[in-house]
């Protein structure tokens, strides 16, 4: 099955399994990932219980004897884990409903997680031919489908397969100016108070941004794989239970983080595939509620990334990988509805979001000429023998003092200082367009080079237009809300926010396990009185009402 993020595929294995008999056995990518769902299941009164190695064998022993016990509903385990001959010994002595392959996309090689470990699963039919097996993933090209159902050897599979397009997620995708921080900064003036993740590209600029928020006035903590595991662990608990808004992480922070109201994902480099792009954006909104993710990028990071292929040994492979590149980069620099270009990279169809993308937005706006400032930065390049990278192409054009211009007599050029009425930060507006049109190219270490288009430029043969809101680097926004809207009392919502807290804290689990962030707006709104009107509320049923819905009701009527 494949269904995007917060589609609902945990619920169409967890509710076949609780009406049958037997147990079902999930295997899932990550510790984190099956210690969310062990504690939503448990949360629910559900028997649920992981096999991992960060239990100790007094723990992994009490589980086994709760699974041949026939006390446990659900056993999760890694493929790794799953793997091994003792694992299969206890599968074989259990009364297995069906097998449940969470990020099924990890199977493939042509996939974005690859893991070997994973390949292996293709053994469950071999020790299991009787028991059925189901696969889930939010992120799967028809190529990569096919993979999954031929290593995991299903005959005549069912195949369902949900709508890419999340309604209620606004795609914004920005040049990024300098190291970002500025621009990242206006993006959460929008988002006080909310809990978002900030994705970045290696582990020290996780650092160096957590700090930087820090000492501006923001809650963040940080998610990479050098962190200690304890630490990790600690990180993540602190993050869904609200304690911090921001989690600056890694890709490590990566699949089926399940935190429901999550209000914005950003990204401060491009990703390496839309895979990667679309599951780590998926993070956000998954209770329904409107969010907003942000991508700042510049063409610097297509050349980083690609530097990443040059240990890969396989050429098939490596071509693949390269091709991935390209496409993100293309997405970035579109000027097309964001959704659609993700719905037809997932072969799926959609004619236009409309309204929840940055480039929908902006689709009447006017568009700007740049012709002759095209001409100017591509015959500053020529007259500088292609050698040298942006910052010197626009200071050679804003007429720059640097010594280093002067040492090398460009300031003798016909083409200094003809440029000084664009701002520099325009100027790489403009570079960054002429690389999109490949009417100019990054050569090794970002020198900028000439295509051969450039000449129909230079020789006004042809013209060069950009949108103007891409020159215009404080936009004032522009976006429409398509979540459901309503008033609600804003200070009746924050002390139902501040009892969640409470609870969950109380209980050891995460905040949005017990009330959504939209359940308590609605609470916040209909102001319930008494336990009929309380479930009449959105997001409120019998269950919930028994555990959390009295001390609700109690803050609610005071």
């Amino acid at each position: 099955m494949i269904l995007p993020t917060g589609g609902g595929k945990s619920l169409v294995y967890q509710l076949p399994t609780l009406i049958k008999d037997g147990i079902s056995v999930v295997i899932s990518p990550l510790i984190a990932l099956m210690q969310d769902q062990v504690a939503a299941l448990q949360a629910q009164k559900i028997n649920a219980a992981m096999l991992s190695s960060a239990q100790t064998q007094d723990e992994c022993e009490t589980i086994v004897h709760l699974a041949k016990n026939g006390v446990l509903k659900f056993l999760y385990l890694s493929p790794e884990r799953l793997n091994t001959h003792a694992t299969l010994e206890l599968l074989k002595s259990l009364n297995i409903n069906f097998f449940v392959v969470d990020e099924a996309h990890c199977i493939s090689a042509w996939g974005h997680e690859f893991r070997d470990d994973y390949r292996a699963l293709g053994n469950l039919k071999a020790h299991f031919p009787n028991t059925s097996i189901c696969a889930f993933t939010a992120t799967s090209t028809n190529l990569v489908t096919e993979d999954i159902l031929h290593e995991l050897r299903l005959e005549n599979p069912l195949l369902l397969k949900g709508k890419v397009f999340r309604k209620n997620i606004f795609v914004s995708v920005q040049r990024r100016l300098s190291n970002g921080y500025a621009q990242l900064k206006n993006f959460l003036q929008r988002h006080q108070n909310e809990s978002g993740i900030i994705y970045v590209s290696s582990r020290k600029k996780a650092e160096e941004l957590s700090a930087h928020l820090n000492m501006s006035g923001y809650s963040s903590l940080v998610y990479h794989a050098g962190l200690p595991q304890h630490i990790r662990e600690q990180n993540f608990k602190i993050f869904v239970n609200d304690k911090v808004n921001i989690m600056v992480a890694t890709i490590a922070f990566g699949m089926g983080i399940d935190k429901s109201d999550i209000r914005f994902v950003a990204h401060m480099s491009l990703p390496k595939s839309l895979e990667n792009y679309y599951q780590e954006i998926g993070r956000a909104g998954r209770d329904g509620e409107e969010s907003e993710t942000l991508l700042l990028f510049n063409s610097a990071d297509i050349l980083q990334q690609k530097m990443f292929l040059n240990d890969i040994t396989n050429p098939e492979y490596k071509e693949h990988l390269d091709k991935k590149i390209d496409g993100i980069y293309k997405f970035a620099t579109s000027e097309l509805c964001f959704h659609v270009q993700l719905a037809n990279y997932f072969d799926d169809n959609l004619d236009e979001c409309k309204t929840q993308c940055e480039n929908c937005l902006n689709s009447d706006d006017a568009r700007k000429d740049i012709t002759k400032e095209a001409q100017m930065a591509l015959s500053a390049i020529y007259k500088t023998q292609q050698s040298f990278g942006k910052n010197y192409i626009i200071d050679i054009l804003r007429g720059s003092k640097e010594q280093k211009l002067l040492s090398n007599k460009a300031n003798e050029l016909s083409v200094y200082n003809i440029g000084s009425y664009i701002s520099k930060k325009e100027w790489f507006v403009i570079l960054e367009r002429l690389v999109e049109l490949k009417i100019i190219t990054m050569g090794e270490y970002s020198v900028l080079q000439l295509a051969p288009s450039a000449v129909e430029i230079l020789k006004s043969q042809k013209s060069v237009d950009i949108k103007s809101s891409r020159l215009e680097i404080n936009t004032k926004e522009k976006r429409v809300k398509l979540a459901e809207d309503f008033d609600y009392d804003e200070e009746l919502f924050s002390q139902l926010r501040e009892k969640r807290s409470e609870l969950a804290l109380e209980l050891g689990v995460p905040a949005y396990i017990i009330f959504s962030d939209k359940t308590l707006k609605h609470l916040a709104s209909l102001k319930p009185h008494d336990k009929i009107s309380m479930l009449e509320v959105n997001g409120v049923g019998e269950k919930k009402y028994e555990q959390y819905g009295e001390v609700f009701l109690e803050v609610i009527n005071n």
